[in-house]
């Protein structure tokens, strides 16, 4: 067995301090009377860790189980196993289980995992982060029907003992070990439930720091501390309290009352408004690269055949004024001119600033003619304006101002017509863009670990998170040779010529920004960690201070 190496995990971590006002709490070393009050912009999908791909159910999931490893201070840290063994030809990952419970007392084992994993590769679950866990041997193929469940390279060789075998040697396999899709699942729980399993947290087992005390849709969730958790003993906080706050300027007024602890993600001109407080030294902030990037999907697929064609595609992308997007619109983060963001490493070398965008390359390209000679191709009428649909996330505002901007961008430049629908909400969104029942629309996607394979393996053919249905021949050799392949240099050719591909040959997508990941925090909460590839905020070792 070789030594098992800790990937580097590029990381926006804090340790900051807090107490909610005028509670009158104890100070953090009592163990008492801790309370945490967050937010999210919307509900989460579900519970169900088989089933989700979105950050607000990552962050509850994360925060309620442990898994295998738990994404500590920079680095993976043992978790619900206390050690591991890769065999010397890198297929073989031995894990060894600690003794720990769920919050009903009985006992995690090493079976729970298998069933998760075997769960996770079942057609009937259709997870949409299976594409994440291909490199276990025989999870494609029996996702695909063409091998059996007891092909599935994951087995329980005691209650204690996990072994996963890999189809081809991966590096970052310890970093995905932390993904929610691998966390463990009581089976006799999930039959029980049925297919509202993850929907009612009170017919739920959790394994981790806290548990979901109730979930009020449309209000907020609490988390409650889990006092069978292994760890319990340094788990300080009592509860936190999610509330559900779609507007972001009601968060901030909630944030400036005290009535949250945490605000994220903001708006320049607020920043600007809180200066005086972090100048005070009474908000502490933490401003960063995050590898995330959001981007416009296009149906590659589209039933009314529009955005088959690459032309159309690359047109309607080069409309976009991505830095009158950014500094103007959104208000936030940096112009994307490729996919794959800074705060992403390649070996030793970050990957966006080793590469230059490919989408920087193609200024001087006419959209409005690239967009007329797509149409040619297609053999459309062009006696009327063309019609698309853009889906819009959320009735939210920040939601509305995005869509109308892209709108008149492209009715100006290109000449269509651009009607915008408004889904219910976004897990109706999230539904819609799996199922390909929409044109366009505005997504993103956020670093699940620090390589350039969290991003491009989404867009390879049949991919459960391929929101666009791109499908390229040359794209899906490029990025599985590179996700095997041991030389950083030629992994780096690799994913330029695909994202090349991706972005400006083919123009699937088109990206829009990259995240500057923004977190302002009262000045009384201590031990957070806000970093990629974890919840969006660890609060296993957070606390509030007293005044």
């Amino acid at each position: 067995m070789k030594k098992r190496l800790l990937a580097t995990i590029i990381t926006l971590s804090i340790v900051l301090s807090v107490v909610l006002a005028g509670c009158g709490q104890n100070s953090a070393s009592s163990g008492s009377g801790n309370t945490i009050n967050l937010a999210f912009t919307g509900d989460p999908e579900s519970f169900d860790s088989s089933k989700v791909a979105e950050s607000a159910a990552n962050t509850v999931i994360q925060e309620t189980q442990e898994g295998l490893v738990r994404l500590g201070d920079k680095k993976i840290e043992p978790a619900g196993a206390t050690k591991w063994e890769v065999s010397s030809d890198g297929l073989t990952w031995t894990f060894h289980l600690r003794d720990y419970t769920y919050s009903d007392g009985v006992k995690v084992k090493a079976q729970d995992f298998v069933y998760a994993v075997r769960r996770m590769f079942d057609p009937a679950t259709a997870c949409p982060s299976a594409g994440i866990f291909y490199c276990i041997k025989g999870g494609e193929d029996f996702l695909n029907g063409k091998g059996s469940v007891e092909d599935i390279g994951v087995k329980a060789t005691d209650d204690n003992t996990l072994e996963i075998t890999l189809k081809t040697p991966t590096p970052y396999f310890e970093q995905l070990a932390n993904f929610v899709s691998i966390l463990p699942l009581r089976q006799d729980v999930i039959e029980k439930a049925g297919v509202t399993y993850g929907t009612d947290p009170k017919a739920m087992v959790f394994s981790g720091p806290f548990v979901v005390d109730s979930w009020i849709r449309g209000s907020k969730i609490i988390l409650k501390k889990n006092e069978k958790y292994w760890d319990a003993a340094n788990v300080k906080l009592n509860e936190a309290v999610i509330s559900i706050v779609p507007e972001q300027a009601t968060q901030e007024q909630l944030f400036d009352s005290k009535g949250l602890d945490i605000i994220q993600d903001v708006k320049a001109e607020y920043v600007d408004k809180l200066k005086t407080k972090i100048d005070a030294g009474d908000i502490t902030s933490l401003v960063g690269y995050y590898p995330s990037c959001s981007y416009v999907a296009f149906n590659n697929k589209d039933k009314d055949k529009i955005f088959t064609n690459a032309k159309i595609r690359k047109a309607f992308s080069l409309a976009i004024d991505r830095e009158a997007y950014s500094q103007n619109v959104i208000k936030k983060d940096v112009p994307a001119y490729g996919f794959l963001p800074f705060g992403l490493n390649n070996g030793e070398k970050i990957y966006r600033e080793a590469v230059e965008e490919p989408l920087k390359s193609m200024s001087g390209e006419d959209p409005k003619k690239l967009f007329e000679e797509g149409v040619a191709e297609l053999g459309l009428n062009t006696s009327t304006p063309i019609t698309v649909t853009f889906l819009q996330r959320t009735a939210a505002s920040n939601n509305k101002t995005i869509s109308e901007y892209l709108q008149d961008q492209w009715q100006k430049k290109l000449g269509v017509i651009v009607k915008i629908d408004t889904a219910a909400d976004g897990a109706t969104f999230n539904k819609s863009i799996q199922k390909g029942e929409y044109q366009v629309a505005v997504t993103g996607w956020g670093g699940d670990y620090n390589d350039p394979m969290t991003f491009m393996e989404l867009f390879l053919t049949g991919s459960p998170n391929n929101s666009a249905f791109f499908d390229n021949e040359r794209y899906n050799e490029l990025v599985n040779a590179g996700a095997v392949d041991s030389n950083a240099d030629k992994r780096l050719d690799m994913f330029r010529e695909a994202e090349k591909i991706l972005v400006a040959d083919n123009a699937g997508i088109a990206p829009l920004t990259y995240n500057v990941k923004t977190t302002y925090m009262q000045s009384y909460v201590k031990g957070i960690l806000v970093q990629a590839g974890g919840p969006a905020w660890e609060l296993k070792n957070a606390y509030i201070e007293k005044k």
